[in-house]
């Protein structure tokens, strides 16, 4: 008989770092990213993907966003998360807190973001010019 609830983690199935964007990992680049939060309150987190990612993933033929002139940069600022250290951010409050995806232009967000001990999570959707795209940033703090 299989044991269902005892869960063995190897590890290639460990949580891994990762900017992506439909089905492009445009990477992190962490010397422009800054990451200011105290306790469950985001600051200031601008989280920069990789330009030369970005400059690889254009080079290719059937890179979708080839067009694009920067590499995509998530934001938020001044959210409080609150106790659970997690919120939703959709089109019925996106206007209550100053969060996009800036790519191309400033794209809203349908997502939850959440903070953890060792991780930042931000997973979702969002709309680049007016397609919508799955959106996953998992982030060491």
């Amino acid at each position: 008989m299989r044991n269902i609830f005892k869960k063995k983690t190897s590890k290639s199935e460990e949580i891994k770092e990762e900017f992506s964007i439909g089905n492009y990992d445009f990477c992190f680049d962490f010397e422009k990213s800054k990451i200011e939060i105290s306790g469950n309150k985001i600051i200031d987190l601008t989280i920069k993907s990789d330009e030369s990612t970005f400059d690889q993933l254009c080079e290719k033929d059937d890179f979708e966003f080839s067009y694009g002139i920067y590499s995509p940069e998530f934001y938020a600022r001044e959210i409080d998360l609150g106790k659970k250290g997690q919120i939703r951010i959709n089109e019925k409050n996106q206007n209550d807190y100053e969060t996009a995806l800036y790519f191309m232009e400033h794209n809203d967000l349908n997502i939850n973001l959440s903070l953890h001990t060792s991780w930042i999570l931000i997973v979702g959707w969002t709309k680049i010019s007016g397609k919508e795209y799955p959106i996953t940033i998992r982030m060491k703090r």
